[in-house]
């Protein structure tokens, strides 16, 4: 896992509230719901020439239907219709499943596909495989075109390809106008097929990341969330490991090879299509392109669960900072926990509804004590993070740490009000239409569910299922899912400036962390 992976990974310390979890499509087809030209206008009399009475809104004048109203409470609309498409699904001889959504507003073309791979399976000693190999597959030229050939052609086209790997995840897209499709196709289904994997560029890439673990540190943020993942999930765990040095010193074309070919399989990936074509057409271009590409049988590594021993308590890792990071948290949940849109309503109203969330609110914009702080709770794979991340100045570490867990408690005792509730569901709900613009990131936000095994109306029912949510079902999701008392606390920053010793938050004595990280294929344990 390259630092790339893992700042990406790291928690939006504020979320603004049209930033969502979940993304939510809007096709590019699709048009704003329809409005009336003149909106109804409740109420509204004729104009009897007789002056308002005293504190009255003035009534609409009816010789005027073009002019608004004066009081905007007035206006009425029509319910906003959201219309999504539905793909046209189709399997490839060589076991490869697509979706093609089709969408002549503009003429072009949109690919993505997804495979079962990722850093979670990288052998211990070869951490950062599959970013590398990831790179190199873009980057590294194919067997009959030179890396530089690759990208000046790609230039030429003005089309852009990119492939990239995620904890358990190998993602690739390409984007061309139409005319230009079939040949930015064929490109990138040869970077995936036969990857030429060229060895300047390799040191090149390899080079590049070292330099990068190198830096690694260099940002108290960067420190404080890579530790805090190392804590909660373990040192050793795939879901935090880190590549190294040594681990990407190891790495040569042939563990490259072998990657794509154990992974980099049609028969392992699904793949979407958005854009401006014939459906008949594009398979037969499709079946045309990867002929030839085989199928087989894919078997990822066992990746151990996480397991739930996390290192409860304060741990202090020193820098000489004025100003001080704090990481709080625990273990998060899986993707299909059944109160996952209660959780949803729950982030918001905690930490993901920017000035609207409570630790925004309480901690910043009452107590003055952070510019930007938030978090909450993460669904993955296995089990994600309940992570709160923020600043403070070294004078107040303390006191915000203990403003943060009294929140925390408040939260988990008496769960949220009723119009905390409300104003999240409406929120979240009205936003849902922003979230996603346009046929192709529909697309993406569909392949990405469809990948992961959502049921296949997920993105449909979405809105339907965060409207269900009650209030006690959201203080439950708090109940069950925040541990006040089994907090994960990292701190960096200068002890010798804290407002109060850290052994006074009552969670005994800090636990020293150091700042060089341990070898890739550390022993099990904390």
């Amino acid at each position: 896992m390259t630092g790339r992976d893992l700042r990406a990974m790291r928690p939006v310390a504020l979320c603004l509230a049209l930033a969502l979890a979940a993304p939510a499509p809007l096709t590019a087809g699709a048009r704003p719901p329809a409005v009336a030209a003149a909106p109804a206008v409740a109420g509204a009399a004729p104009d009897t020439g007789a002056p308002p009475a005293p504190g009255a809104p003035p009534a609409a004048r009816v010789d005027d239907p073009g002019a608004p109203p004066a009081d905007p409470r007035t206006l009425s609309y029509a319910p906003l219709r959201i219309s999504f498409p539905k793909p046209e699904r189709a399997l490839l001889p060589n076991g490869l499943l697509v979706y093609l959504f089709e969408d002549h507003e503009l003429p072009l073309v949109d690919v993505t596909i997804d495979f079962k791979a990722g850093s979670i399976f990288d052998p211990p000693d070869r951490a950062g495989l599959a970013s590398l190999a990831a790179t190199l597959m873009r980057t590294g030229g194919t067997e009959t075109m030179a890396p530089d050939a690759v990208d000046e052609a790609l230039e030429f086209m003005a089309v852009q390809i990119s492939l990239s790997a995620s904890a358990d995840r190998l993602s690739g897209s390409v984007s061309a106008v139409k005319d230009r499709f079939p040949e930015a196709l064929r490109i990138f289904a040869s970077l995936l097929r036969e990857p030429r994997f060229d060895a300047a560029r390799l040191e090149v890439e390899k080079a590049r990341e070292i330099e990068e673990i190198r830096r690694r540190y260099d940002d108290p943020a960067d420190l404080a969330d890579l530790d805090f993942r190392r804590l909660v999930y373990g040192a050793s765990s795939p879901w935090a490991r880190l590549s190294t040095v040594e681990s990407i010193g190891r790495i040569g074309r042939d563990d490259l090879v072998e990657w794509q070919r154990r992974y980099v399989r049609p028969n392992n990936a699904v793949m979407g299509v958005a854009g401006d074509f014939a459906a008949k057409k594009m398979k037969g271009l499709l079946e045309e392109t990867f002929r030839g590409w085989s199928n087989a049988k894919v078997t990822p590594p066992p990746v151990a669960r996480v397991k739930d021993d996390i290192p409860a308590g304060v741990h202090l890792l020193t820098r000489p900072l004025s100003q001080t990071r704090v990481e709080i948290g625990h273990l998060g949940v899986g993707r299909f926990e059944p109160d996952k849109f209660a959780i949803k309503i729950l982030n918001f109203i905690l930490g993901e509804g920017g000035f609207t969330s409570r630790l925004v609110k309480e901690v910043r914009s009452t107590r003055g004590l952070a510019y930007s702080i938030g978090g909450g709770i993460g669904l993955d794979s296995d089990r994600g993070l309940f992570q709160i991340s923020g600043s403070t100045k070294a004078g107040s570490t303390v006191e915000a740490i203990d403003l943060v867990r009294g929140i925390l408690r408040q939260m988990r005792e008496e769960g949220p009000a009723e119009q905390e509730v409300r104003e999240a569901k409406e929120a979240i709900i009205n936003s849902f239409v922003f979230s996603v613009d346009g046929t192709a990131p529909f697309m993406r936000a569909f392949l990405y569910y469809d990948f992961y095994g959502y049921p296949p109306d997920y993105l449909r029912t979405y809105r339907d299922n965060l409207a269900k949510v009650t209030r006690g079902q959201v203080a439950q999701a708090a109940r069950k899912r925040l541990d006040p008392d089994r907090l994960v606390i990292l701190v960096v920053g200068n002890d010798k400036e804290f407002d109060r010793p850290l052994s006074s938050l009552g969670l005994g004595e800090p636990r020293p962390v150091r700042l060089h990280a341990e070898p890739a294929a550390a022993p099990s344990g904390h």
